[in-house]
């Protein structure tokens, strides 16, 4: 098959060539748009082109594509991004490409990684590709600080959600380091686990139907489907970016909406890639100052714009908080003039949370009963509303007295 490579960046070049291909490649190098304009005008078929960033400006890069486009509908394409622009343009790069339905590399990543997302995409780029975008959301949830209570908030929006929508909701443990849901949820060391695709996502081979087979639906919360977190903890650096990329491009089609839990430090493929591909981001955080000033500055704002993650595209979710603070305790105004996020909802600090998690009854704190249940429905209902996710019909109990008002109508 035929695929056209336009760039200058001969490291690049090498990388990408040199990866090894499910079927022979003939390449078809330009370092110019007019070359590679030339090279598709020609009779010899292209299959896939893919087209660095770096060689044209936005307004021309944008052209370039259209006539591309216009040329040839079935030729499949994909933009590198890189990290040569600020992040406000390089966020109107990705939604050039969204909204021109194009695959696209995130900027900020190495040239193995880039020959690594390569490959899986010319490799599955036939029938139903792993790099396209569907149309399922996705909110990934990080922490400022590990062991916070960024599972119990993130678990929590996903049973409300599944809860409150009539949609198909996912949960992803992408936690690799520190998965604790299982214990949480009661489960024994017997259920599927993330590390149990390993095999299937080294080979791009994972698919909807598999993912929703191995995914645990609680029966306390229908709709709901979860994948439990990686158990070979030695093994979480293993993960690599494509692997995870492919994972979650699968769960945007298996799942309407699929709430994702990453590691609070970003030194994993989970966490950056997590992150990269969320339609919403939600950074959770304390009244502690140390979390929500120091880590999340050094996390979020200086490492997050490493990747052309912009901290004002984060919401905030304030976790252990106090209903009244004394006087010389930090409070939600002090949070959120720090951080400058909106604020989607808190969760007060409630005294049997860790028994209850210990115990494997987490889902007691989240039934009505439980104060804990109201906060964290406001947050799940903020963002069923901003989807527009389809809420399930409220049937209640007719009282006594509507039961006789309603016979004396029929009876007139």
């Amino acid at each position: 098959m035929n695929v056209g490579l336009l760039s200058t960046d001969q490291r690049l070049i090498d990388e990408i060539i040199h990866v090894v291909y499910r079927q022979p490649v003939n390449w078809v190098v330009s370092p110019s748009v007019a070359e590679l304009a030339a090279s598709l005008g020609e009779e010899k078929a292209f299959s896939h082109v893919i087209i660095s960033d770096r060689e044209l400006d936005f307004g021309g890069l944008e052209e370039f594509l259209e006539h591309i486009q216009q040329m040839n509908p079935e030729l499949k394409m994909i933009v590198m991004l890189s990290n040569y622009h600020d992040v406000s343009m390089n966020e109107k790069y990705v939604k050039m490409c969204r909204l021109m339905k194009l695959d696209y590399i995130q900027p900020g990543r190495s040239t193995a990684v880039i020959a690594d997302d390569i490959r899986a995409w010319v490799d599955g780029g036939t029938g139903e590709q792993a790099y396209q975008q569907p149309a399922g959301k996705l909110l990934t949830f990080i922490g400022s600080t590990p062991n916070i209570g960024t599972t119990l908030a993130s678990f929590g929006v996903a049973c409300l959600l599944a809860m409150e929508t009539s949609v198909k909701v996912g949960y992803l443990c992408l936690n690799l380091k520190s998965s604790k849901l299982h214990r949480y949820l009661g489960k024994d060391d017997q259920v599927f686990t993330l590390d149990g695709l390993r095999a299937e996502l080294k080979a791009q081979s994972l698919t909807p139907e598999r993912l929703l087979l191995v995914c645990d639906q609680p029966r306390e919360a229908q709709g709901l489907h979860v994948l439990y977190g990686n158990m070979l903890r030695e093994q979480a650096e293993f993960f690599t970016p494509s692997e995870i990329v492919h994972l979650l491009r699968v769960a945007r089609r298996a799942f309407d909406i699929c709430i994702i839990e990453v590691n609070a430090y970003w030194d994993n493929a989970a966490t950056v890639c997590g992150l990269l591909e969320a339609d919403s981001k939600v950074v959770v955080t304390t009244a502690d100052i140390a979390q929500f000033q120091e880590d999340f500055s050094r996390w979020i704002r200086q490492v997050g714009s490493v990747f052309g993650l912009q901290p004002d595209r984060f919401e905030l979710m304030a976790v252990q908080t106090e209903k009244h603070a004394k006087h010389n305790e930090f409070t939600i105004k002090d949070i959120r003039k720090e951080t400058q996020l909106h604020l989607m909802g808190q969760v007060s600090r409630h005294g049997d949370a860790l028994s209850r998690c210990n115990q494997g009854k987490l889902f007691d704190m989240l039934s009505p009963s439980h104060l804990m249940y109201e906060e964290v429905r406001e947050v799940a209902l903020k963002f069923a509303d901003f989807y527009k996710l389809p809420r399930k019909e409220n049937i209640r109990q007719a009282t006594w007295l509507q039961k006789l008002m309603t016979g004396r109508k029929t009876a007139s």
